[in-house]
């Protein structure tokens, strides 16, 4: 019978949290890269192929984009979750991982095309890129 979350029978077992060592481990780099390129690349795929109307009258990706709208929409809650986790957090991990892939993504999305919306995604990935970066060391600085 256990006694708290993580205790059975009197003994801790380590439990994965987002505690202040989980916060400053290395693999947020990675991970976050890896999030917001596949958000990008998704999201490519409304800026070169637009939308259609979708069934019940929504945005749904263009013919021969429906891979790129999948992709997507399964990313963008992780990319949600770990880009703020990188603007908020005051470790240097995270606002790392924003910052290389707000970088690579931003150079991608420019390779990809020049019209408005892949400038727009670029301008957005680079200001994601520079800023959470600034917020930590603000952040670093004032405690």
């Amino acid at each position: 019978m256990g006694t708290g979350a993580g205790m059975e029978s009197g003994r801790s077992s380590r439990r994965w949290s987002l505690d202040e060592e989980n916060w400053s481990r290395k693999w947020w780099i990675p991970l976050v890269a890896i999030v917001m390129a596949a958000a990008t690349w998704g999201l490519l795929g409304y800026v070169e192929g637009g939308c259609d109307r979708g069934p019940r009258g929504g945005c749904v990706a263009a013919d021969g984009y429906e891979w790129r709208g999948w992709v997507f929409f399964l990313s963008a809650m992780p990319a949600f979750f770990v880009v703020g986790t990188g603007m908020t957090a005051d470790r240097w991990p995270p606002p790392l991982g924003v910052a290389t892939g707000g970088t690579v993504c931003g150079l991608y999305t420019l390779m990809q095309g020049r019209t408005v919306g892949h400038l727009i995604t670029a301008a957005v990935l680079f200001a994601l890129a520079v800023t959470a970066p600034a917020l930590a060391r603000r952040r670093r600085r004032a405690s």
